[in-house]
């Protein structure tokens, strides 16, 4: 993990007002590798990609309440820019109209429990100073390049109570009971134990720079031998941050994404930034904790 944050990249999400409420998220960068695998979850097959249709409505959007811009009786809005004049991305990049609205991802693994990672809330304190929402995808009234995201009150929780929590070399979650029961969809079920094979193909969805959600798919294990994390070429970036990691022959939840490599490199001719690109297998590859060190009994088994 890369403790460092660098004062132009700071600066430039101040300038976007989407610096985190625990800013440790922009340290642990991701990148692209090989070709882009990234999709819209709206622009998936009804059809076709039905399967991962169902896993994405139990993926959580994090939005530090200082965010929140405007409140009335039934929706909260959020004042924010899109991903090109927001983070100075290059013409010519992907998602450029796409705007920058949360932190870290979370998903659903009961009614009222989702798990993130450890470095997306800080304590129990902060854990308070966060709203959770459903189904943030690109079919909100943004209008770019700055304008606000609106949200429905109805798909947006607080936390209850920080149930379980480690941030440290080895472990990297939250376990996060929300004030009220989520009815209207399932959880995810994960993996309590054994290991993810090594030929498991895995797919990632959550929310990329604060994005609206989107799949990443194609997705192979790099490294399957170490105790509390495999490594992987998921195409993710910081808010993907607390992403599941699922298999999709196992249809399960194999771990969290919890730090990966640089985000963006800056093409100094033209003055903006790109994301950074490696070979699949190059670079250090995307580090997912295992689910199977959750702490498991607080998760009920589906």
């Amino acid at each position: 993990m890369n403790l460092l944050l660098s004062l132009p990249l700071l600066l430039v999400l101040v300038q976007a007002d989407i610096t985190h409420a625990n800013t440790t998220d922009a340290f642990n960068d991701k990148v692209i590798y090989g070709e882009d695998n990234r999709t819209l979850v709206s622009d998936l097959d009804a059809v076709y990609d039905a399967e991962a249709l169902t896993f994405s409505r139990a993926i959580l959007a994090q939005i530090p309440n200082w965010r929140i811009t405007s409140n009335d009786k039934t929706t909260i809005g959020i004042e924010t820019r899109d991903l090109k004049t927001g983070l100075n991305f290059c013409d010519g990049e992907r998602f450029l109209d796409q705007p920058l609205v949360s932190a870290c991802t979370a998903f659903m693994v009961s009614p009222d429990l989702i798990v993130t990672a450890g470095h997306c809330v800080k304590d129990k304190y902060d854990c308070k100073k966060q709203t959770w929402v459903l189904d943030f995808d690109d079919r909100m009234d943004f209008l770019p390049p700055k304008s606000t995201v609106s949200f429905s009150k109805e798909k947006a929780y607080a936390c209850k109570e920080l149930v379980s929590w480690s941030q440290n070399a080895k472990l990297d979650y939250a376990l996060i009971r929300l004030e009220r029961p989520i009815t209207d969809r399932a959880p995810l079920k994960i993996r309590r134990e054994g290991k993810t094979a090594t030929n498991e193909s895995l797919m990632v969805i959550g929310h990329p720079l604060g994005m609206p959600k989107m799949l990443t798919s194609n997705i192979m294990i790099r490294d399957n031998t170490l105790d509390f994390v495999f490594k992987t070429n998921a195409d993710t970036f910081s808010g993907n941050s607390g992403s599941p990691v699922l298999g999709i022959k196992s249809k399960m939840v194999e771990g969290i994404l919890v730090r990966g490599d640089d985000d963006f490199k800056t093409d100094f001719q033209l003055g903006c930034d790109r994301p950074a690109k490696c070979g699949d297998k190059e670079c250090r590859g995307e580090s997912v904790q295992r689910s199977t060190y959750l702490p498991l009994k607080y998760i009920p088994k589906l």
